[in-house]
């Protein structure tokens, strides 16, 4: 069993956690139609999901 992998699993949650944050904001710039801002979230909240998928699998 790999210990070193298994001591950063709170990274994947704080990852994912921050995802969803950038989701809230994105959606939130939506609403105020701010296009430039709801792609900047988007894609931090992209970027942060693949980090955590990525970072769980290996």
């Amino acid at each position: 069993m790999n210990t070193a992998a298994n001591d950063n699993y709170w990274l994947v949650y704080l990852m994912f956690m921050f995802a969803g944050l950038l989701v809230g904001g994105t959606w939130s710039a939506y609403k105020q139609n701010n296009t430039m801002m709801t792609v900047i979230l988007g894609g931090l909240a992209v970027l942060a999901a693949g980090a955590g998928i990525a970072w769980a699998i290996g």
